[in-house]
């Protein structure tokens, strides 16, 4: 474990160092959400604040930097500073719950979270999912407080009516959290004692959600052209991508299973990468321009099915695995709420119908980590994947900076 932290230790170095070195403009989405705070200026708590937003999350973002804009003047570095500082609270209410399940390897499992490779795009550019993560992660805290008090006979009440305030805190930042509502109500399925509790929770979401719904006539500020449309295959390319974290996270060699089960897998990787080329499910070119320097055009092609065709193999193998693992475990409430929430949000992109960033799986982060801790076990595999994982995240996040 000592060489996992101090690969990790080193990771949130080169972090902190990588933001504050970064270029001094605006990049990519950043301009358009920064571009909340003046409009909050001009228009304050109206209705015309949240019809005139420019980009497709809540106003969280323009109250965050609305609030720190005497500390960042709203320079784009100082405003990149502010989600590793929110990353670093992430981290704290996951080493909180981690410790008081008296785990010892509380501070080391709470920092993997830079093994994601996707949280250094989140955490590294100034853009909206840590604010709202920050109170996501701070909701399923409260929850599972509250799940913990139901087990030694303690009301739950209290602690949903919190988490339900907090969650309602999180979807105004990012509007998918809301998928999150259904975990409750899952819940109340699995003990009755948790109906009024979740009941309770889904009108405080509901309660948060109206609002924005009646100013924006849907899910997203109306001047956005996110399409609100289904896409299957951007769940399935957004359970890949949870897979792939997974395993980084929690590197085991059982996960590869017995010979005959290798020999499924790559029957499967056949026949989906065949299957794959003939229709283009899912086609995918990660570090496009890195991978130029030594392929050919001719085998990029090639290199983009094979890439999807992994993508879909390991999207379906970890919702396969992860619905068995519940169900398996449905009398533990707490691990329920992490498995349930973790599948929500990761199917979530499903919801979106012309557009996937693997942002919007990492937005599932706090889950993820909860949910790997059971099968995380620290040795030289944890530390090897715990570089390639913050490895990957370095080389986007310098991607983002280099291209710009």
């Amino acid at each position: 474990m000592r060489t996992a932290c101090a690969v990790l230790l080193v990771a949130f170095l080169g972090l902190a160092t990588i933001v504050a070195t970064s270029p001094p403009d605006y990049l990519y989405d950043e301009e358009a959400y920064a571009n909340y705070v003046p409009l909050l200026h001009q228009h304050g708590l109206a209705g015309e604040f949240l019809v005139s937003l420019t980009g497709a999350a809540g106003p969280l973002y323009a109250f965050v930097h609305f609030a720190l804009e005497p500390v960042t003047d709203l320079l784009p570095i100082r405003m990149r500073l502010v989600n590793v500082a929110f990353l670093v609270v992430v981290a704290g209410i996951l080493a909180a719950w981690l410790k008081r399940r008296s785990c010892s390897d509380y501070l080391a499992a709470s920092a993997s979270i830079l093994v994601v490779p996707m949280t250094w795009v989140l955490a590294g550019l100034a853009l909206t999912e840590m604010p709202a993560m920050v109170f996501a992660t701070l909701s399923l805290y409260m929850q599972l407080r509250g799940i913990e008090a139901l087990e030694k006979g303690r009301p739950p009440l209290g602690w949903f009516v919190a988490g339900g305030i907090v969650f309602g805190v999180a979807i105004w930042g990012r509007q998918s959290y809301l998928v999150l509502v259904a975990v409750p109500v899952l819940l109340a399925l699995l003990d009755r004692k948790m109906r009024i509790p979740a009941l309770v929770f889904f009108g405080i979401a509901v309660a948060f959600a109206v609002p924005l719904v009646i100013a924006w006539g849907g899910f997203v500020p109306p001047t956005d052209e996110a399409d609100e449309g289904l896409s299957p295959v951007h769940g399935l390319i957004s359970l890949g991508y949870a897979g792939i974290c997974f395993f980084l996270l929690a590197p085991r060699l059982r996960w590869l299973g017995q010979k005959s089960s290798i020999v499924v897998a790559a029957v499967a990787v056949v026949v989906i990468a065949s299957v794959n080329a003939s229709l283009g499910i899912v086609v995918g070119y990660p570090l496009q321009s890195f991978v130029d320097r030594f392929l050919p055009a001719s085998a990029m092609s090639a290199y983009g099915i094979l890439y999807g065709s992994l993508l879909l193999v390991c999207g379906i193998a970890f919702f396969v695995w992860m619905v068995r693992t519940t169900w398996q475990r449905r009398d533990d409430l707490k691990q329920v709420t992490i498995n349930i929430g973790l599948l929500c949000v990761v199917l979530s992109p499903a919801l979106i119908g012309n557009f996937y960033s693997s942002r919007y799986t990492a937005m599932a982060l706090p889950y993820l980590i909860l949910a790997a801790q059971p099968w995380r076990q620290w040795g030289w595999m944890t530390s090897m994947t715990a570089v390639v994982g913050c490895g990957l995240g370095f080389l986007s996040l310098q991607g983002y900076f280099q291209t710009s």
